[in-house]
């Protein structure tokens, strides 16, 4: 899913590539094999078996989008305009202004989806957020709409676990919602201060949300899932002067939080309770001297304490990289790459002109 703007509305994540081949600089003995697929060499979508399902990684690049098939090494591809989101049963197109929707099976099979909105897939939940922000819907593969909330005020952050789909919106409102659409967790915002909410992240086990409100100071509030209910644990003020929304992920063992504000990388345990800037040194400044001339976007949890970070220059848009941080310490620099994700032991990267694979990598 394509992850390449910053706006008021969390995007999507992901695609993945490595350090260990020709354009990478990882231990060998971390990876079993390594191997580039290219897009020159990929076959038409519309020969892929509709019942595929396992080891295949769904990916966006620039212009094409598709299906790595890990199992044979396979690159199955589809060419498309605007931006897209993908999931393992298909994917759907759309503009900057929320309209021109199309839905397609992951075959390439194509219909249109009447809607003004921003479509938004992660953990088999299919979300669409309609064009003015007051409002989601729960679709099937089909487009179907299984269910619809409204809200009083603009929708500002937005993610999902295997089993809930959290909301927080512009006044400092929280929703959680199971499949069904039963509310799990509802915060009302408080009318004596202003809590717009930041971001906001489930963890991959729907057992901690970490929430990111106010201005100055900002806070940090983490949730966790117990009893068939959210209960507050603690909060902790993030005393960082900066507007920019934030995207966020909670590595997969639940041991911190990766979080960026355009320019501002943040690691935050969420055991110890504290946080510390992750300065541009750390990150090896390759594609920038000045810190100011960058901008970060979390692509999210690749396993265990591994957490990829989108990097892109603000000088130039077509330069970005993408980093693998493990603990929030840089691991691996994939230069050029667009995009990240990872099943159980593989991580691929996502260039212009194909998919790198992995496979067998451990932190």
């Amino acid at each position: 899913m394509r992850r390449r703007y910053y706006g008021l509305i969390l995007g999507i994540a992901a695609i993945v590539f490595s350090l260990f081949s020709v354009r990478s600089t990882l231990p060998e003995k971390e990876i079993t094999s390594i191997d580039f697929l290219a897009f020159s060499e990929a076959l038409n979508l519309s020969i892929i078996p509709m019942n595929k399902s396992d080891k295949i990684l769904p990916f966006v690049g620039d212009s094409l989008l598709g299906y790595a098939d890990l199992a044979e090494n396979k690159l199955y591809v589809h060419p498309f305009k605007g931006r897209a989101a993908i999931d393992k049963a298909g994917w759907i197109t759309y503009d900057r202004l929320a309209t021109n929707l199309q839905l397609y099976e992951k075959n390439g099979r194509e219909q249109p989806l009447q809607a003004y909105a921003y479509p938004w897939f992660k953990a088999s939940w299919r979300v669409l957020l309609r064009a003015d922000q007051m409002g989601i819907a729960l679709i099937d593969k089909t487009g179907f709409i299984l269910w619809e909330k409204e809200f009083q005020m603009p929708v500002t952050a937005i993610d999902a676990s295997s089993s809930f789909l959290a909301i927080g919106t512009l006044d400092g409102s929280i929703s959680v919602f199971d499949r069904n659409g039963w509310a799990i967790l509802s915060i009302q915002a408080s009318l004596q201060e202003s809590q717009t909410i930041y971001g906001l992240a489930l963890s991959g086990d729907s057992k901690y949300l970490i929430i990111l409100r106010g201005i100055s100071p900002k806070k940090i509030e983490t949730y966790r899932f117990e009893d068939n209910s959210f209960a507050k644990l603690f909060e902790s003020s993030l005393m960082v002067n900066t507007t920019f929304q934030a995207t966020m992920a909670i590595a997969q063992d639940n041991s911190h939080a990766i979080m960026s504000f355009g320019d501002l990388l943040i690691y935050y345990n969420i055991k110890n309770k504290y946080y510390r800037i992750l300065e541009a040194e750390m990150l090896g400044g390759d594609l920038s001297e000045n810190q100011t001339d960058v901008r970060y976007f979390v692509l999210g949890s690749l396993g265990d304490s591994l957490v990829a970070i989108l990097r892109s220059s603000l000088e130039d848009i077509a330069s970005s990289d993408v980093l693998i941080l493990n603990h929030g310490l840089l691991v691996h620099t994939a230069h050029g790459a667009l995009g990240a994700i990872g099943e159980e032991e593989v991580i691929g990267f996502v260039y212009k002109d194909g998919v790198e694979l992995l496979k067998g990598w451990q932190p």
